[in-house]
């Protein structure tokens, strides 16, 4: 009896008679997409989280800033950065860009914010991922989603959220970088480095985190490429710096740090004082138990704020706001000690697998819960007594007329006058132009159609913006501008938050 031998081609037959292949292919599909669902889930929730009351809260003066300097020309814009803002030009030519694809609505000025916090929660799973395990990664990204501080911050025209996304990009490349130092990773790092400082200089203060994990590891190439990508990241930024220096007088509002006001700036970070006590607290356990990668984190999410105090006395910079790129570094040394460090308690049959889901599912739901009522709080007014913009402009929308003319008179002058303009562009109504400007007691600037205030001579009526007061407002005007309004008098007054708008007719007509 001969036995014939099997086909050399035949598959291999699993007991519920499938082949190897196609036994394989369930799990692969799964492995798929618990790896694509690490950085998806963290950067959807972000997204819809942010996104939600997009449009709610008006453009405020910072906003408003970045609207002004990114519609500009290309050399009004640079004589601009010349004299104020030149270190965050980079931004305003990035939003030049966007704007002129994308429009200037709110929803598009806040959008690439959006999409960077989006990014920052992803890149922070896969940081995680690659620092600890899947599910680390996974929490912690969903942990920076839910912050308060992190959705405010998404819906804002300033570069806060790009920076922090940008820093948590570099960090990731680092770590690959270090994993597998070829040049061109490194080059990819330091090219992200230059992006990060272009953004917001002081988002460069992840370089100590950085050089803490590299000569960690002790290896002679990789401390040296390291170095030399850092250099070269840095070049970039230092032209804008030494601008940056002469303009000091942009930042002069920020107080001099002291070792309470720095502590307080951490706790305000999240947004929430009581979700700062619990991340903050497991994360200095984190940094001190999880040895190289908790001396990487700890350095990043504590390090600028001391690095900010030490410099203060030069150049006060320290502001919660500055500092946003460092939620990434708190949130994964939070959910790394939760994940690495809570044991079961003794005697109980929990295994390490169920510990290691639950526990950091639950800490984000903890911090999601006490949050929530703080979302609405920092996405609210952002200044007391910011002037209410859309009420001034749909009282002008309403009652205006064509030809009549609006005057700004009031402290942040020219931010109030581009806030209207912004808000007049896109109400319904007649053509309305801002003919002079002045702060209290200033001499007035008058726009191209209104050279010396010729035009006030044959309006008939006036729309004027200013201050909230319940006195005359010629009371703190230059003499020089109420000379140009004496032969016209007030006959309504519309108060509201912030701002009060006056309907003034010539003495003839009135």
């Amino acid at each position: 009896m001969v036995e014939l031998a099997p086909l050399a081609s035949s598959p291999e037959v699993t007991a519920a008679g499938e082949t190897r292949a196609e036994a394989r292919r369930p799990a692969a599909l799964t492995d798929r997409f618990a790896r694509w669902s690490v950085p998806v889930l963290p950067a959807l929730a972000a997204f819809l989280i942010a996104l939600y009351g997009l449009e709610r809260r008006q453009l405020w003066r910072d906003e408003i800033a970045t609207w002004a300097a990114s519609t500009k020309s290309m050399e009004a814009l640079r004589g601009l950065v010349e004299v104020t803002d030149a270190v965050i030009a980079p931004y305003y030519l990035l939003m030049h860009g966007w704007i002129a694809v994308f429009g200037e609505s709110e929803a598009s000025l806040r959008m690439p914010s959006i999409i960077a916090v989006a990014l920052a929660a992803a890149l922070t799973a896969v940081v995680g991922r690659k620092l600890f395990d899947p599910m680390t990664g996974l929490f912690a990204g969903l942990l920076v989603a839910v912050l308060p501080t992190v959705s405010r911050y998404a819906q804002e025209a300033r570069p806060y959220a790009l920076a922090t996304a940008a820093v948590a990009l570099a960090t990731l490349l680092v770590l690959r970088a270090a994993e597998r130092p070829t040049w061109l990773r490194w080059l990819a790092y330091a090219v992200v480095v230059a992006v990060a400082g272009l953004l917001h200089m002081v988002a460069l203060l992840l370089l100590p985190a950085h050089m803490v994990y590299v000569l960690s590891l002790r290896r002679k190439k990789v401390i040296l490429r390291w170095f030399l990508a850092a250099v070269a990241a840095v070049i970039p930024v230092v032209p804008l710096a030494w601008i940056g220096s002469e303009q000091a007088k942009q930042v002069s509002w920020i107080p001099e740090a002291t070792w309470d006001s720095t502590n307080n700036e951490i706790v305000r970070v999240t947004g929430s004082v009581s979700v700062s006590a619990l991340i903050i607290g497991l994360a200095v356990l984190g940094a001190v138990t999880l040895g190289r990668r908790g001396a990487l984190l700890g350095t990043w999410a504590v390090a600028p704020f001391y690095v900010l105090l030490l410099i203060s006395p030069v150049a006060a910079l320290l502001i919660h706001r500055y500092v946003l790129f460092t939620l990434p570094a708190w949130c994964l040394l939070a959910v790394a000690t939760v994940t690495r460090n809570v044991q079961p308690a003794a005697g109980t049959a929990t295994s390490s697998s169920w510990r290691r889901v639950v526990l950091p599912a639950m800490l984000v739901v903890l911090c999601a819960a006490f949050a929530l009522p703080m979302h609405a709080t920092n996405r609210g007014i952002v200044v007391p007594g910011e002037p209410d913009l859309r009420g001034a402009v749909a009282v002008l929308a309403a009652e205006a007329s064509a030809g009549d003319a609006v005057g700004i008179h009031a402290g942040y002058a020219s931010r109030l006058q581009d806030g209207v303009n912004y808000y007049l562009r896109r109400a319904d109504g007649p053509g309305l132009n801002v003919v002079f400007t002045a702060w209290p007691g200033g001499v007035p600037t008058y726009g191209r159609t209104c050279r010396n205030g010729e035009c006030l001579r044959s309006a008939e009526r006036l729309w004027l913006v200013g201050a909230p007061t319940d006195a005359d407002q010629r009371a703190g005007m230059n003499p020089s501008l109420k000379q140009q309004l004496a032969g016209f008098e007030q006959v309504r007054v519309v108060r509201l938050t912030g701002v009060t708008v006056s309907l003034w007719q010539t003495t003839e007509r009135a």
